[in-house]
């Protein structure tokens, strides 16, 4: 892989009081409720409002519940909190650091902002100080000035994506109609599926029909997709498909909650591969699956890692299953702090001759349990 995370510090952050996570191409978070799994990949989130073309910083710690919710046991005892994210590319090392204060009003101030890049086989690093004091990020500003560094650094982290495609209530957003031109990339709660799908069949066949064929694998009584503009609004498009052996059109509203998740998950992971971002993040794709889902879903997961990076949280053993131990990190909540750590496949030898990882996981072999 050319450009991967390969790590990411944060100290002072929610659940997480001082750790560093080693990334590889396909990473799965295990542990028990609470533990700080949605702490880690809250981090992509924030990433995603903090990056975008209107920066949200402020707007993410407002809805977040302010300053005491995201420092560690709150601001009183931890007035400061810092993320250092490190990209490895074909030329060295991207390094964005951003440390935070509390402020008046439960906000967060930027104390410290700055883009490294360490040219592989160069002594001295690129150093870009983003300055201090200001409420938004001056990665924007400083890449929309010209200054390559903080360029490539902006494009690394919003290449970062989270995506949560947990609500599927009769009002969710991929059950409404969406507009039709919505289709640069698939939106984090798949509010823009029927969109995607569409563009896909126009301009993307061999997606499109690879999608169409997972998901009749899965969904027993789906034949096809019918996207159409809406006759009543153009510029509308909805999630229409038919059933085998009907010859009438159902809506979104007619999927099951696990078909509707199923189709989100197929259509993010068998996108064409300029269309990927750089990092999926997924908390916890295997909700409402069935087992032979998780499988698809695992094979799907794999196969991008080979050109793309993953980090999946989940708590279910059997999708475990379909995964190495190099692949997992095992969470554990010590004393009210989250403590990550990778798994090694030697010390998992003797285990693995006779049971699978999920097994091995809940015989709290590895930890990640609610019981030390």
């Amino acid at each position: 892989m050319k450009q991967i995370l390969k790590k990411i510090h944060l100290a002072g952050w929610k659940s997480i009081e001082d750790q560093t996570i080693d990334l590889t191409p396909l990473t799965v978070v295990i542990g028990a409720n609470g533990a700080g799994k949605s702490n880690l990949l809250s981090l992509f989130k924030l990433l995603n409002a903090m990056f975008a073309n209107t920066p949200g910083f402020r707007n993410y710690v407002g809805l977040s519940g302010f300053a005491d919710s995201l420092l560690h046991y709150g601001a009183k005892r931890t007035p400061v909190a810092e993320m250092e994210l490190t990209f490895g590319t074909d030329t060295g090392d991207t390094t964005y650091f951003a440390r935070w204060a509390a402020a008046t009003g439960g906000t967060l101030i930027f104390t410290e902002e700055r883009v490294t890049f360490q040219r592989t086989g160069v002594a001295n690093p690129i150093i870009v100080d983003l300055g201090a004091g200001h409420s938004e990020t001056n990665l924007l500003r400083s890449a929309e000035d010209g200054n390559q560094t903080a360029a490539v650094a902006l494009r690394l982290l919003r290449s970062c994506r989270l995506f949560h495609f947990h609500d599927t209530s009769e009002s969710c957003a991929a059950r409404m109609p969406c507009y039709i031109e919505a289709n640069r990339f698939l939106y984090p709660d798949a509010g823009n599926l029927a969109a995607i799908l569409y563009l896909f069949r126009e301009q993307h066949a061999t997606a499109y029909r690879r999608i169409s064929a997972t998901v009749r694998q899965m969904v027993p009584d789906f034949d096809g997709f019918v996207l159409e503009p809406s006759r009543l609004n153009e510029k509308q498009i909805l999630l229409n498909w038919t059933h085998k052996g009907r010859d009438y059109e159902f809506g979104p509203h007619q999927l099951s909650d696990g078909s509707l998740r199923f189709i989100a998950l197929a259509t993010l992971l068998l996108q064409p591969e300029e269309k990927l971002p750089l990092l999926i993040a997924l908390d916890e794709p295997e909700l409402g699956l069935h087992p032979a889902a998780l499988e698809i879903l695992a094979g799907m997961a794999t196969a991008v890692s080979g050109h793309r990076q993953l980090v999946f949280a989940t708590q279910s053993s059997v999708f475990l299953d379909h995964f190495e131990p190099e692949n997992i990190v095992v969470v554990n909540s010590r004393s009210g702090t989250s403590v990550f750590q990778r798994l090694e496949a030697d010390m998992l030898a003797a285990w693995r001759a006779d049971y699978t990882m999920g097994e091995i996981w809940e015989k709290n072999v590895v930890g990640g349990g609610p019981y030390e």
